[in-house]
Order: structure tokens, then C-alpha cells, then sequence
């Protein structure tokens, strides 16, 4: 009888195993085989799907896997690795599955359902060489995978590894490094199960691949949104005559250091009840915050800010008593308005707060309606500890990063346990639940839009007035390109706070998709007033406004601006290219377009821009960017 013959082809082989498995069976056999279980459905398998892999077969803690692409099987082993160490935040250190993962390029037996060979092999051994968490690959998939995807590798060099004849070039991707990667292009991936647009689950992650800008290279289609005339804020809200105030970071002198985060929420909070009146332009936290630890004159913030009045404080606090003294500052006269100190218990820290807003408001001689007192006056929690939560969740969440993240979700949802009628701490969650998503930090970013959209919605019904929770919800209805939403939200939002600064931001975004420029170049102006010290994603938006509006000088300072803060911000290093062109400086448009051609080669011009519903806008931009010869 004629031999079958035998069938061999070349593939991408992923060989992992979890670290210490029987260690973590002797102490919790059910335990662990249910987060294995857990864990397989749901981070590894989808993943191995969404990259066009194959499970040829599983060993208890084992696992293999044919992918026909090298970049498909790193880019699914970096992103399973960071999925899984999110997984792992909230779980004791002796319970941890952690895994190793080997990639190797090779040729394959295929035998029935099984593979054989060197190619299998290879990658067996250089996951035993792998760290705990992290990648080992071998020289042939480096090589496929060089310039492909954004990451560095660390070069072992050749090794010695158990039954291979010669030595097998290997390259390390630590945990520290993988956590510190660009979220990776996602592969052909359902969306979840949820009643949203299919794009919307890979819009979330494309927007952290190339950064918040990334809508520009989305495609879809958006829905219509209403006139936006009306929804763009009036630049003449800062030209009326109405008060300016800018309070500066309260202090705590010869308090222990982490009573820092106290200060910070007072200060917030007291930033957030004045936006609240109309008659007042208040600066928004991202712009004194910038002066945290310094001790600028009045007269020097006034001049940075274009404000008349300062205020400062201080907070002194023990267990029983909070002591809090605040000023007034005619920056144009240096002369003390106002001054005042409190003694209090802790339980009484909410009424010292309202009195402050008053005192302030009353000094400046503001006129405010009841209606707007009242909204200033803000519903204390039934527990001083959530308030207490809530303050240093907020204080973890603003250094935007994963591990911090992880523990501002941790506070915020132990103030909800203890009070679940204050709104600010869902607010709270619902922000933590969106940078998770934005910021890549969950394998499933579409769950965790829908999640913050809940925990917002949940804030509105128990405090109707508060803005914060409009403009969160804003800007997540932006993430699902429900754009007529999210304009009535942020509206809602602006209309209770006009000096919120986020609303406006995600406010200039939704102006811009929707194609009207002159409303985005406005909000963003306004954002601008409330909020000096911008972001690269806040110079972004504005900067393609301006350039939109033929306002080619201020879009290239902007640009320059974001690029120079964010070497790796890609839609601003390739904007900047065509805002070069566009105001005709040949040279400097040459050279930014080699730096685009350089370091991003599968850069589409035709793409760039794509999710903007105006023809016009997009043929605009393409225009621009042929100038400039990309």
C-alpha cells in the first residue's frame, strides 16, 4: 500500500505553560483549574481566534498553537500577557497564574490533528528560557516581525537549549517591557455581544494603538447629528466682564506627605462647585494644577492666567480635627480680599466647603440665582470615609497609569459599598472603566465602555446637577460614534458647569467628526482659557480645527507643540507634515514626510481622516497631505 505522504509547511509556533502549576494545584487544585478555565475563555481563546490561530492541542497548563503569521502570533502573545497581568492586579501573589510564552518560525509535521518537528520543539524550549510573564522568540520570528510591530526586543543571543543540535538565536520581551508597549492592532475580532455598531469594540483599541487622535484612521459610519450651531460654546464667555478665578492647589504644611491627595480633592472640589455659576470663570484643575509644590505671587498667576482673582489654602488635618484657612487675591491691586480659617471636626468638613463657596461668591460681589447656590451646595455621602475614597481614587486615577488605575477602581468601588447613593463615586468608576479601555488596559475595551456609560448614567439619576457625570457620559457616547448624544450630554454638561474643561474637550473632537469646524476651533479656544497646560491629544484636535479653518500658522504651532511632548504620537508627527505644506514651507514639509515615511511605513493618506463625515474635509486633509508628498 502506498504511504500517505507526509505534509509539512511552515508556520508561527506559540508553545506557553503557567509558572508553578503544581505548586498552585497543591494549595487550591479547584481554585486554579477554574481561573485557568476562566482565563481561557476569556483572554486566551478569544485571542488566539481574533489572530487567526489555531489550538492544535493542550497539555493540563499547557498549550500550542499554529498561527501563519509571525506578527499575528507575537502581537497574540503580548496582548494575552498584558491581559492576563490585569487579571492578576486584584489576586494575592500566592494564587497567580502567571505564564511563560516561546515563538518560533519554523517547518511543521502535520500528523492527523497533531504537529511535529523542529519548528515545535524550538518553541517548546525557548519558553522554559522565557521569564515569568513575559515573551521568548526565536531569531527566525524576530525577523519576520522586525519593523512590523512596535516593540523591542532584547537580544539574548545564541543558546543552548535541550535536545537541539545547534544553538537557537533568542530575543526576551520582559514584563516591564510589555506593559510598557503601544497596544497592538487587533486581529479580525467579534465585537461583544452588546446592542452597539460592530466598529466599536476595535475603535476603542485603535484609538490607544495610535493614540487618542486615532479616530482619524478609523473607518465607519457615524450617524447624523443635529445642527451644531448652539451647542459651540460662546467665546464670549470670557469677554463679558464675568469674574476670573483660579485656585491654586491647597497645601499641607508639615502634614505627612500622603495627605497630599486631601488637598488635591479639596481643591478640585471647591474648582468644580464655582464652575458651577455662570457669573464665573473658573480655571479648570489641569490648569493650576501646574503649579502644585511652587509659590507663585498672585500677581504672577493673574498675569499666566489672564485672571483677576487667586485663592489659596491650606489644610492641616488629625484624626479629630481639620484645620483649613483660605485667601482672596486681587491679582491686579495684590490686595487681600478676603481671608478666613476653620477649625472643625471631620463630619463637618462638607459645611466648611459650602461656606467657602459662599464667602468667595459673596466677596466678589457675584450675582447668582438660587438655583445655582443650590447646585453649589453638594450632597455630602452618608460616610465621611467614602468622601475620604473618593478623594484619593481621584488622586491614583490622574497619573493615568495601569497599576494606578487598578487601585482608584479598587477605592471607588469601596465607597459605593459604603454609601451607594454619592454620585461622585461612580463617576469616579466610570472614568476608571474608560481609560481601561482608551488606555488598553483591558482585553475587552467594548465591556468597559458600557460599563463607564452605566456607571454615568447611574450618577445622573442620584444627582441630576452633577456635570461631571454629563460630561463623562459625553465622552464615552464619542467612543461609540453616537455623536447626536453626545453633543445633547456635553451640552447638559456645559449648561451646569460652563467652565468645564473636559466637556469642552471632548466637545471639540465631536465638532470636528461631525464637520463643523468653526464651532470645533471655538470650543476648543474656550478649552484653551479654562485649561493653559493642554494635553498632545487637546493640541491635537485643535491643531486639525485650525487647520480645517485655513488657519495654517496657529495648526503648525500646535502640532510642533504636541510632537515635541510625544515623540510616538503618530497623528500629530504626520499632521504636522501636512500642516508644513499647507503654509507652504516646502522644506520642513519634505523633511517631516521622511520622518512619516520612516517610522510608519504602512502610513495610507487616503485612510487618514476617514471617520469625518464631510467629503470636503477629508478631501482636504488628503490634499494636504499629497503636498507634502506622502
Amino acid at each position: 500500500m502506498r504511504e500517505k505522504p507526509v505534509e509539512r509547511r511552515l508556520a508561527a509556533i506559540l508553545a506557553a505553560d503557567v509558572v508553578g502549576y503544581s505548586r498552585l494545584m497543591g494549595v487550591d487544585d479547584v481554585g486554579t483549574l477554574r481561573a485557568l478555565q476562566a482565563c481561557r475563555k476569556e483572554l486566551t481563546d478569544p485571542e488566539i481566534a481574533a489572530r487567526g490561530g489555531r489550538i492544535v492541542k493542550t497539555t493540563g497548563d499547557g498549550m500550542l498553537v499554529e498561527f501563519a503569521s509571525a506578527v499575528q502570533a507575537v502581537a497574540c502573545a503580548v496582548t494575552i500577557q498584558r491581559g492576563n497581568a490585569i487579571r492578576n492586579e486584584p489576586v494575592p501573589q500566592g494564587k497567580r497564574l502567571t505564564f511563560r510564552i516561546g515563538i518560533n518560525v519554523g517547518d511543521i509535521i502535520i500528523d492527523s490533528k497533531d504537529i511535529f518537528g523542529d519548528g515545535v520543539n524550538v518553541a517548546a524550549r525557548l519558553e522554559t528560557l522565557c521569564e515569568p510573564g513575559g515573551l521568548c522568540i526565536s531569531g527566525a520570528a524576530h525577523d519576520q516581525i522586525r519593523d512590523k510591530l512596535p516593540i523591542t526586543f532584547e537580544d539574548l543571543g545564541e543558546q543552548t537549549v535541550k535536545n537541539i543540535s545547534r544553538p537557537v538565536r533568542a530575543f526576551a520581551l520582559a514584563p516591564q517591557a510589555i506593559a510598557a508597549a503601544p497596544v497592538l492592532p487587533p486581529g479580525k475580532r467579534a465585537a461583544p455581544a452588546v446592542s452597539r455598531p460592530l466598529w466599536i469594540a476595535a475603535f476603542a483599541v485603535l484609538v490607544v494603538a495610535l493614540g487618542a487622535g486615532a479616530w482619524w484612521t478609523m473607518q465607519g459610519t457615524a450617524t447624523t447629528a443635529g445642527p451644531a450651531a448652539g451647542l459651540a460654546p460662546s467665546a464670549t464667555a470670557t469677554e463679558t466682564g464675568r469674574a476670573s478665578i483660579a485656585v491654586l492647589p491647597f497645601t499641607s504644611p508639615g502634614g505627612p506627605g500622603g495627605d497630599d491627595y486631601f488637598a488635591d480633592g479639596m481643591t478640585e472640589d471647591i474648582i468644580s462647585a464655582l464652575g458651577r455659576f455662570r457669573d464665573l470663570t473658573v480655571i479648570s484643575r489641569g490648569g493650576v494644577f501646574a503649579y502644585k509644590g511652587k509659590s507663585p505671587s498672585p500677581a504672577a498667576v493673574g498675569t499666566d492666567l489672564k485672571v483677576r482673582y487667586v485663592v489659596e489654602g491650606s489644610i492641616r488635618r488629625s484624626p479629630d480635627r481639620i484645620r483649613i484657612s483660605v485667601s482672596l487675591t486681587d491679582t491686579a491691586r495684590s490686595v487681600l480680599v478676603w481671608s478666613e480659617k476653620y477649625d472643625v471636626e471631620p463630619k463637618d468638613v462638607f459645611s466648611v466647603q459650602d461656606q467657602i463657596i459662599r464667602q468667595i461668591s459673596g466677596a466678589l460681589a457675584v450675582r447668582v440665582t438660587n438655583l445655582e447656590l443650590a447646585r453649589a451646595v453638594a450632597k455630602p455621602p452618608d460616610s465621611m470615609e467614602a468622601y475620604d475614597l473618593v478623594l484619593r481614587g481621584r488622586s491614583l486615577m490622574y497619573r493615568i497609569a495601569r497599576s494606578s488605575n487598578a487601585e482608584a477602581r479598587t477605592l471607588f468601588e469601596r465607597a459605593i459599598a459604603l454609601d451607594p447613593n454619592y454620585a461622585p463615586a461612580y463617576v469616579g468608576l466610570a472614568r476608571v472603566n474608560m481609560y481601561s479601555a482608551t488606555q488598553g488596559w483591558t482585553p475587552d475595551p467594548g465591556q468597559a465602555l458600557e460599563r463607564s456609560e452605566a456607571l454615568a448614567r447611574r450618577a445622573i439619576t442620584l444627582d441630576s446637577a452633577s456635570s461631571s457625570a454629563y460630561a463623562i457620559l459625553g465622552h464615552v457616547l464619542v467612543f461609540f460614534g453616537d455623536y447626536d448624544r453626545a453633543l445633547e450630554e456635553l451640552k447638559r454638561a456645559i449648561d451646569l458647569n460652563p467652565s468645564d474643561a473636559d466637556a469642552y474637550g471632548a466637545l471639540t473632537g465631536v465638532l470636528l467628526w461631525t464637520g463643523d469646524v468653526q464651532g470645533a476651533v471655538a470650543a476648543g479656544e474656550l478649552l484653551a482659557r479654562f485649561r493653559p497646560e493642554q494635553s498632545e491629544i487637546e493640541l491635537f484636535d485643535r491643531g486639525v480645527a485650525y487647520m480645517l479653518a485655513d488657519r495654517t500658522s496657529d495648526a503648525v504651532r500646535l502640532f510642533e507643540l504636541a510632537v515635541e511632548r510625544s515623540k510616538d504620537f503618530r497623528p500629530a508627527i504626520a499632521m504636522l507634515a501636512a500642516a508644513y505644506a499647507q503654509a507652504g514651507r516646502k522644506d520642513d514639509a519634505e523633511r517631516q514626510a521622511a520622518v512619516v515615511r520612516q517610522r510608519f511605513p504602512d502610513f495610507s493618506r487616503d485612510e487618514f481622516g476617514s471617520l469625518m463625515r464631510s467629503p470636503e474635509l477629508r478631501e482636504k486633509i488628503a490634499s494636504a497631505f499629497k503636498k507634502a508628498g506622502l
